[in-house]
């Protein structure tokens, strides 16, 4: 085993891949441009945290919105 891995970075990349085949997309990662639509509104600013069920977004400073990671438009 190389020094650079750990056990399990095998299963991790397996799964990881799993979901991106299976939804298609990739979730955001923290400090990352990214815009979308939610509830008809436009929006775009930087990725702050990001997990399966919500994205939270820095629209401005100090001003913050929540969304679903469907409504992300991923390039």
């Amino acid at each position: 085993m190389s020094q650079n891995t750990m056990a399990g970075d095998a299963e991790a990349a397996g799964a990881i891949a799993g979901m991106i085949d299976l939804y298609g997309r990739r979730l955001p990662e923290r400090g990352e441009a990214i815009r979308g639509t939610t509830a008809g509104k436009r929006w775009s600013g930087t990725c702050q945290h990001s997990d399966q069920f919500r994205v939270i977004v820095e629209i401005d400073d100090e001003v913050y919105i929540t969304v679903p990671p469907n409504d992300i438009e991923i390039d």
